[in-house]
């Protein structure tokens, strides 16, 4: 029998005015746990300050059924994705059999100050055909030694939706099927966005399939930047802000789980391959 769903906390007026995240102790915590779990890790660096750098994770398996990006943390003040991805990853729930890379936050400047822009007011997630902002030139100088993932999921969170929602965009000839058993997962413990529009995109139970106007738009939110560069599938989860933080947590990792479930499982050769800048339809060829 389902338990009553969690209500809105009514706390966010006009902006996020939830729950803070501690950032850099929690990821010199994951940072310290990663190696004994097989995963690899990186700063990138984006500044002269100490705390100038993007932390990066990777984890292969030698043959994986596919490659999987997931990011979190380019807005500051959506601090439960980067509680989730730390949470992935240090609960090692991720399947084994897939090869991925984590950005943990992308944003740790916005972070840490809990705003949604960076120090110098950019929001990053506008940034990924211009690449002006430092943050996302490093971010990707590191994604065109990658090959072009299978899923890419980037967590956020909007203070205003009043339930779990999600973006999905899928390359021509593959269907757009993983929306929806990830917000039946969610549903399960987060209420999903009811409106029939959101954000201006027509919405069907919080799942948004909206056209890809990448040449109409010279604002690229991070989810284009991967569609233009031959990525097969890409998930923008939405949890809603207005909730408990344990509450929003849990949704973005059921929601990713479920989506990492639906994805083919069998193995694909050219995912044997591990970082390369120099491999036929990476993400350095447009």
């Amino acid at each position: 029998m389902q338990t009553d769903l969690p209500e809105q906390l009514g706390i966010n007026q006009g902006a996020y005015l939830g729950e803070r995240l501690d950032l850099d102790p929690m990821l010199q915590h994951l940072k310290t746990c990663v190696n004994s779990l097989g995963w690899k890790k990186e700063a990138l660096r984006f500044g002269d300050e100490e705390e100038a750098s993007l932390l990066c994770l990777t984890r292969r398996p030698a043959k994986p059924l596919a490659n999987i990006i997931l990011s979190g943390g380019i807005h500051g003040d959506e601090p439960a994705t980067t509680a989730a991805l730390c949470q992935m990853v240090l609960e090692d729930v991720l399947p084994q059999t897939h090869a991925y890379t984590v950005f943990p936050c992308l944003n740790p400047c916005g972070m840490r100050a809990g705003t949604r822009v960076t120090s110098n007011g950019r929001d990053l997630n506008r940034d990924y055909l211009t690449l002006e902002t430092r943050e996302v030139q490093a971010h990707v100088r590191k994604l065109k030694k990658l090959h072009p993932p299978d899923l890419a999921l980037q967590l956020h969170e909007d203070w205003e939706a009043h339930g779990f929602y999600l973006y999905e965009l899928a390359a021509p000839g593959v269907a757009p099927l993983l929306g929806r058993p990830a917000l039946d997962a969610v549903a399960e413990q987060c209420p999903i966005e009811t409106a029939s529009s959101i954000e201006g995109y027509p919405a069907d139970r919080g799942w948004i399939l909206p056209e890809l106007n990448a040449c109409e738009r010279n604002d690229w939110p991070e989810a284009f930047y991967f569609m233009q560069h031959k990525t097969r599938h890409s998930l923008t989860l939405e949890s809603p802000s207005d909730f408990d933080m344990s509450v929003r947590i849990q949704a973005l990792i059921k929601a990713s789980l479920a989506a990492l479930k639906q994805l083919p499982t069998v193995p694909d050769e050219s995912h044997s391959a591990g970082d390369t800048s120099d491999v036929p339809g990476n993400l350095s060829t447009g």
